[in-house]
């Protein structure tokens, strides 16, 4: 080959390598998640919202700190948004617990619970991240269950949907309910 060519060669070879870094790196910004018309709300909301997600942007955490897309996931969503075959609002993911704990100081869920121990709403002692912890009936609630990052957080009101405000009796228990 010729002295000219090989130059020409190296030099695209260069400004293709530099192109893909660059991509890479823009893709890592939220801007980039909302070039699709459909991310772009979330993109909004966490620039400016009331929403979990706003506290986690003031912080610096971007998309791809919860949001770890494999290269399969990325070009299963890109077919799915070309094809219109999603709906709006997306579906809530469902992040195991261990992805919040990896940031946040309290690192498991028994730190967590001796955290926030001392709990008190209405003058009723709750643990909310140990609500029922003598009981082998009732699940372990995850972090996503009060905790939403792109929707309204129900935080103590999640507790309500089975129990009266205020005195924390389960609706089977005083009767409202049954099971069933």
């Amino acid at each position: 080959m010729h002295r000219k060519t090989l130059i020409i060669i190296a030099v695209v070879v260069v400004v293709l390598a530099a192109a893909g870094i660059g991509l890479w790196k823009y893709h890592e910004q939220p801007q980039f998640c909302s070039l699709c018309h459909i991310m772009k709300p979330y993109v909004e909301g966490w620039k400016n919202s009331d929403y979990l997600v706003k506290a986690h942007a003031d912080k610096g955490v971007t998309c791809l700190k919860c949001h770890e897309p494999t290269i399969q996931q990325q070009v299963e969503e890109l077919v799915k948004f070309i094809k219109k075959d999603y709906q709006v609002p997306l579906k809530q993911r469902r992040f195991p617990d261990e992805w919040c704990f990896r940031c946040h100081e309290h690192g498991s869920r028994e730190d967590l619970i001796a955290r926030t121990q001392g709990y008190v709403v209405n003058g009723v002692q709750v643990n909310p991240h140990d609500p029922h912890p003598n009981s082998t009936e009732v699940e372990v609630f995850p972090c996503y269950s009060c905790h939403k990052m792109h929707r309204e957080s129900p935080g103590i009101n999640y507790c309500y949907s089975c129990h009266h405000k205020g005195t924390f009796e389960s609706c089977y228990k005083v009767g409202c309910h049954t099971k069933g």
